[in-house]
């Protein structure tokens, strides 16, 4: 099955190859230019100015500029170019030996040259624990919106991501798919709160659903386990004083691609956008969703997730985004019409062009609209039935996402009771302090 990294149209234009630790920033060219005009500069100053003032010894300056692009190696190798300039300018236009001149500009380029190389390590040792940090970051980052295939089953994917901090790979907005041996299940959602708390709020969200995705049969508990988790993560948050979303919630939809309605999709609503659904004909349609309480807020409501069923044949699309989309706002003020836009960026072909396509001008769209930075994360995804299918499974385990029906057991019910008694591990306030210290703190 191919792979890709999630969130590739954004990224592709915001991360690039790291640079290698012998390469000097900007390339070498940067590097041989600046030598090549800042030596010819002070040559030509030295052979204009008079025998009592000389410029030469100016050349001392070049290997400090040179560390803060090239590395210490380049910083050495140009120091020593230098040296032999100013012997051949010795030699060519001779300084009085018994002259200050004559010893100040060996002297100069030695300091500039020894000053140069020490920024140089310095730099590199900079870079270097920086690049070690990012690493780390991008491991974290890709753990919590880990990488998505173009197919599950019959499902073709595609998927944008940008997030309001610059630079970054993750934010409040997540999404998720998992297969497993009851369907494909797909969950989108928006953390409130912006910046590292909802970072980890919506890290907290992912792991609940990658797991109770997989295990649970019925969607309506993958939905409780969700509810679940976001209340056990404000009270763990309250608990530890920890800097995070104390009264956390979340806005979501979860979807259910049941293998015995093959024609249909499952959708819970956590107080989220409604998803828009282009038909295979081409026309664009918003469902009526029961709009229930968003992830957090189930306390405040008697009744459970209601499921709705909506028609999803081949050829039909799912398009689910967050705020940040329908809240992007253009130099006026005015949000961003995805709803009445969407017709217009359907191309002649329609339901025939793939997802990636469709993804892209929606995005392009979205930038050109955009005034400014953008002040909140926006995600989409689209969603394609098609008529071919690929199966998600290992040569290993070829039948570990085979569907078996169960058969009908009237202890369902007490089940599931059961693990909903498990999975709502008692919260009480503790009166304790947490002791977790984070690298971050105890580096401070």
């Amino acid at each position: 099955m191919t792979s890709r990294s999630s969130s590739s149209f954004y990224q592709s234009s915001v991360r690039g190859a790291a640079p290698s630790p012998s390469r000097p920033t900007g390339g070498w060219r940067a590097v041989v230019l600046l030598v090549a005009v800042m030596a010819l500069i002070i040559v030509t100053l030295d052979v204009s100015t008079p025998d009592d003032f000389r410029a030469r010894a100016l050349l001392g300056l070049v290997p400090i500029m040179v560390a803060l692009l090239a590395p210490v190696t380049v910083t050495a190798v140009v120091t020593g170019l230098l040296m032999c300039v100013y012997i051949g300018l010795q030699a060519v236009s001779p300084l009085p030996t018994g002259g200050s001149w004559a010893v100040l500009g060996p002297l100069m380029i030695g300091i500039g040259g020894l000053l140069g190389v020490l920024i140089a390590r310095r730099r590199e040792e900079q870079r270097a624990r920086v690049q070690a940090l990012t690493d780390i970051a991008e491991a974290t980052q890709r753990a919590v919106m880990r990488g998505l295939p173009e197919r599950f089953e019959d499902l073709r994917i595609a998927d944008f991501y940008q997030p309001a901090a610059r630079a970054a790979r993750v934010g409040g907005d997540w999404y998720d798919f998992q297969p497993s041996p009851h369907g494909v299940r797909a969950v989108l959602g928006d953390v409130s709160g912006k910046g590292l708390p909802a970072v980890s709020a919506s890290a907290w969200l992912l792991g609940a659903f990658r797991e109770a995705a997989y295990h649970e049969e019925r969607i309506e508990e993958v939905a409780r386990r969700l509810e679940i988790a976001m209340q056990r993560y404000s009270a763990w948050t309250r608990i530890t004083n920890d800097e995070g979303l104390t009264d956390a919630f979340s806005t979501g939809l979860l979807l259910h691609f049941p293998p015995t309605s093959p024609e249909s999709v499952d959708i819970v609503n956590f107080g989220h956008e409604p998803p828009l659904v282009v038909t295979a004909d081409g026309r664009v349609r918003t469902p009526e969703l029961p709009a229930g309480l968003p992830l957090g807020m189930g306390t405040l409501g008697a009744a459970g997730p209601t499921v709705a069923r909506l028609p999803f044949g081949v050829g039909d699309t799912l398009i689910l985004f967050t705020d940040g989309v329908t809240e992007c706002r253009d130099e006026g003020g005015t949000f961003y019409p995805v709803r009445e836009r969407l017709p217009r960026l359907l191309s002649a072909r329609g339901a025939k062009e793939s997802p990636e396509a469709l993804l892209r001008r929606l995005a392009e769209d979205l930038r050109a609209h955009r005034y400014g930075p953008p002040s909140d994360d926006a995600a989409i995804t689209v969603i394609r039935r098609t008529a071919e299918r690929a199966p998600y499974q290992n040569e290993a385990d070829g039948e570990l996402y085979e569907y078996r029906p169960k058969e009908p057991d009237d202890t369902a019910d007490t089940a599931v009771q059961g693990a909903m008694t498990q999975y709502a591990t008692d919260m009480r306030f503790l009166e304790c302090a947490s002791r977790s210290i984070s690298s971050t703190k105890a580096s401070a």
